[in-house]
């Protein structure tokens, strides 16, 4: 993966500046061993927030925040629609979101 990357691997970084995909709501616990993680560098420098907020205007990327089926259609569009970068970074994703989607019906991204 070129964004993204799983628990091992951003345990293996020694760095906690990852904003967590976790699977369902937020199970009360950060680091999951199903989540899949991005850099808060590299988050930053592609402006995914925008991307976001434009579907979910209470983002927080210092908190909590549920994305639903609808929404992630949403973010995927938007990204395809943008931007290359945008678009390719969702691509990256979006095989664990599908898998997600097979048990869950949203998912959750905790900030920073």
């Amino acid at each position: 993966m070129v964004y993204f990357v799983n628990q091992e691997e951003r345990k293996a970084s020694g760095s906690t500046f990852y904003l967590e995909f976790q699977k369902g709501n937020y199970h009360g616990k950060c680091w999951l061993q199903d989540s899949l993680n991005i850099g808060g560098d590299l988050w930053d420098q592609h402006h995914l927030s925008e991307l976001i907020r434009s579907v979910i205007a209470g983002f927080d990327y210092y908190g909590i925040t549920v994305v639903t089926r609808d929404q992630w259609k949403a973010i995927v569009k938007k990204a395809q629609e943008a931007n290359p970068t945008w678009a390719a970074i969702i691509a990256e994703a979006a095989p664990w979101v599908d898998n997600c989607f097979t048990e869950y019906d949203e998912f959750t991204i905790l900030g920073v």
